[in-house]
C-alpha cells in the first residue's frame, strides 16, 4: 500500500508562445513542490497550446518550443516533483511532429512519450517499441519509496490493461453538455477494483474558442471513486491517492452520460434537452458565456456590441453578454445594445427588448432603420411596395450594417445572435443576420433556448428581469419583417415546427439515419401532435433546405460547440455547397 501525493496541473496558456507556457508550467511546479507534491500532471500540448492548428507543424514554433522545455528542464533542478507535460516532439527530417509527453525531474527529461494513434493531420504515428522503456521511472519511484507503476493513458480514448499504481490521463476535453460526468464515469470504470488511481488533467484556459470551449478539467480517481473534479478549472489541484490496497470488487458498469443522454434521446420528441433539463441548460450556459469570456480574454476586447430585438435568440445573447461581464468582473455598461425597429417590428417585442436592456443597465441605443432601408431601395430601383426577399433583406444587411460599425467605433465585438436550428435551415440573411464577429448561439438548437433562459432567469441573474424573459419565451417566433404592426409573419408557419426540424437534425447528423428511418421513427413519436404527411411535408423542408444553404455555413463566425453537433466548416460538418439532396428525397419518398 502507497500514498502519493498527486496534483493536476491547468496553466492558463497563451496560443503558440511556448515560453510564456513554459513559465505558466513552471509556476505551477514551484507550488507543487512547496505541497510536497510527487506527481503533477499536466494537459495534452500546454507548451503549444492544443488548439494551435496547422502551426503544430511551423519549424519556427516546434523550434521554440524545444528551447521552451530545454529552459522548463533546467529550472526544475532544484523541484522534487515528477512533471508530466505535454508538447509537440519534433523529428528532424520529418514533415510532422509526434504528439509527445515529456517526464520530467530535478532537471532531467526521465522519458518521453509519444502518442501511437494512427497519423493524423498534424501528427506522426509513433512507434509503441518506442515507449516500452521506463527504467528511470521505475528506478526513480523506488528510491522514494513509491513502488508502483505508471502509466500513460493517452489520448484518453484508448484502453489500458488491468493495472495497480497511477494512470496519468493528460488531455484536451472540450466542453460539452455531459462532457465532465462522463469523463467521472470513464476514470471511475478505469480504476474500479484494480487497486489503482487516474489523475485527468484537460486543456482550460488560453484555448482557442474559434469552434470548441475548453473549460479546464481536473479529475482524480481511486478505486472507482471520484476523490475530486472540478471544471471548468485552472491553476492546481493538490490531492493524496493510495494505491496498492486490497480492495473488495465491486461491480461497476461504465454508462457515460453522453452514452445515457443518447439513449434517451432517440426516443424523445425533444433529443437536446430530454433527461436532465437543468443539468443541460446549466452547462450549455456555462459553455457559452465561458466561450464568449476565453474570446475576450485572448483578444484583448473588453466591450461587446449586440442586436437586441426582443426574440428568443437575441434575448439568449445578452443573457449570454451580461454573464460574461459579470464574471470578468467588467462594468455592463461594456455591452451596448442596440434595439433597430424596422418595418415589421411589433410593439410587444420592442418593449421587451428596451425593458430587457434598461433593467439589465446596460448601455443601450435605439435606431430606427426603416428611413435607411427605404432609401436603400429607392437606390436600387425598387419598389418598396414589392415585399420580396429583398425587401426583407435589407433590413438585416442594414442591422448588421450597424452592429458592425459601431463595433468598430466603439472597439468591440459584435456578439451574433443566430442559432443551430437557423444554420441547419439556412433561415439566415446572408451576410446579415448570418454574420458577426463571435456566435454564442451558434451550437444551440431552437428547441433549447427556452429552457436556457428559464434556468439562466431562475438561477443566475437578477429576478427584475424574469416578468420581461417569461413574455419574450411565450412571444411568437417571427423575423418581423413584414408590416401590418402584429405578428402575422409567424416563422414556424413559413418553414415548419422546430420541435419537428430539430428531431430530424439530431437523427439526419448525430444517427446518420436516411430520411424514410427519421420519418418512421417520427410519425411514431410524434403521433399525438402530427400527421405522417404533415410529418414528410416538413421534413422535405428541411432535407431541401439544410443541402441547399451549405454556402451559408460554409462561412459561419467562430462560436462553441454545445450538445455535440456542429455545423462549422472548420470541422465540425464538411459538405460541398453545391450538393444536391436528390437521393436524400428519393429514399423519403
Amino acid at each position: 500500500m502507497t500514498t502519493v501525493r498527486v496534483a493536476v496541473a491547468v496553466p492558463r496558456i497563451r496560443i503558440a508562445q511556448p515560453m510564456e507556457n513554459a513559465a505558466a508550467c513552471l509556476e505551477l511546479i514551484r507550488q507543487a513542490d512547496s505541497a510536497g507534491v510527487q506527481i503533477i500532471c499536466f494537459p495534452q500540448l500546454c507548451l503549444t497550446g492544443f488548439t494551435a492548428g496547422d502551426l503544430l507543424c511551423n519549424r519556427l514554433l516546434l523550434d521554440e518550443t524545444a528551447r521552451a522545455l530545454d529552459l522548463l528542464v533546467s529550472e526544475t533542478a532544484h523541484l522534487k516533483p515528477m512533471a508530466v507535460i505535454g508538447y509537440p516532439a519534433r523529428d528532424v527530417g520529418e514533415a510532422k511532429p509526434y504528439n509527445a509527453m515529456a517526464f520530467i525531474k530535478e532537471g532531467r527529461i526521465l522519458d518521453n512519450r509519444l502518442d501511437t494513434s494512427p497519423p493524423s493531420r498534424w501528427f506522426l504515428p509513433a512507434d509503441p517499441k518506442d515507449n516500452t522503456d521506463t527504467t528511470d521511472i521505475i528506478n526513480l519511484f523506488k528510491t522514494e519509496g513509491i513502488d508502483c507503476p505508471v502509466s500513460l493513458l493517452f489520448p484518453l480514448e484508448k484502453s489500458v490493461p488491468d493495472t495497480e499504481g497511477i494512470i496519468l490521463c493528460p488531455s484536451a476535453i472540450e466542453g460539452r453538455v455531459g462532457a465532465l460526468k462522463g469523463v467521472e464515469l470513464k476514470l471511475g470504470k478505469l480504476t474500479e477494483g484494480k487497486r489503482c488511481a487516474a489523475i485527468l488533467a484537460s486543456a482550460g484556459e488560453g484555448e482557442s474558442s474559434t469552434d470548441y470551449w475548453y473549460p479546464g478539467m481536473a479529475v482524480v480517481a481511486e478505486n472507482g471513486k471520484i476523490k475530486t473534479s472540478r471544471s471548468p478549472f485552472c491553476g492546481l489541484e493538490i490531492c493524496d491517492i493510495t494505491v496498492g490496497r486490497s480492495h473488495k470488487r465491486v461491480m461497476y458498469e461504465y454508462t457515460p452520460i453522453q452514452d445515457v443522454d443518447y439513449k434517451v434521446a432517440r426516443i424523445s420528441k425533444d433529443p437536446f434537452m430530454c433527461g436532465d433539463t437543468e443539468r443541460k441548460a446549466r452547462e450549455a450556459f456555462m459553455i457559452q458565456w465561458g466561450a464568449l469570456r476565453t474570446r475576450l480574454e485572448n483578444t484583448g476586447i473588453n466591450r461587446l456590441v449586440l442586436g437586441v430585438s426582443g426574440g428568443l435568440d437575441s434575448t439568449l445573447a445578452l443573457l449570454v453578454c451580461v454573464k460574461t461581464l459579470d464574471m470578468m468582473g467588467l462594468d455592463r455598461k461594456n455591452l451596448t445594445g442596440i434595439t433597430m425597429p424596422g418595418f415589421g417590428t411589433t410593439d410587444r417585442t420592442y418593449n421587451n427588448a428596451l425593458s430587457l436592456m434598461r433593467t439589465f443597465g446596460i448601455d443601450w441605443r435605439e435606431i430606427d432603420i426603416k428611413e435607411a432601408c427605404m432609401l436603400h431601395l429607392r437606390d436600387i430601383g425598387h419598389d418598396p411596395d414589392l415585399h420580396n426577399s429583398a425587401y426583407e433583406n435589407v433590413q438585416a444587411r442594414e442591422r448588421t450594417q450597424i452592429l458592425m460599425n459601431v463595433a468598430n467605433d466603439i472597439g468591440a465585438l459584435v456578439v451574433g445572435t443566430g442559432d443551430l436550428s437557423e444554420l441547419a435551415l439556412g433561415w439566415c440573411t446572408y451576410n446579415g443576420d448570418h454574420m458577426s464577429m463571435y456566435a454564442v448561439n451558434c451550437g444551440i438548437p431552437k428547441t433549447a433556448i427556452a429552457p436556457i433562459i428559464r434556468y439562466a432567469a431562475e438561477n443566475e441573474l437578477e429576478e427584475s428581469v424574469r416578468p420581461f424573459l417569461n413574455d419574450v419565451i411565450n412571444t411568437p417566433i417571427s423575423p418581423e419583417l413584414l408590416p401590418g404592426g402584429n405578428i402575422t409573419h409567424r416563422t414556424e408557419e413559413i418553414i415548419g415546427p422546430y420541435r419537428l426540424h430539430d428531431f430530424f437534425m439530431w437523427h439526419l447528423l448525430n444517427e446518420r439515419l436516411n430520411p424514410k428511418k427519421i420519418s418512421t421513427w417520427a410519425a411514431h413519436i410524434f403521433a399525438d401532435e402530427f400527421t405522417p404527411d404533415e410529418i414528410n411535408r416538413w421534413l422535405k423542408v428541411f432535407l431541401k433546405r439544410f443541402f441547399s444553404q451549405q454556402f451559408k455555413r460554409s462561412c459561419m463566425p467562430d462560436g462553441p460547440t454545445v450538445f455535440g453537433i456542429s455545423l462549422s466548416p472548420r470541422g465540425g460538418w464538411t459538405m460541398p455547397s453545391d450538393i444536391s439532396s436528390a437521393i436524400w428525397l428519393k429514399d423519403l419518398e
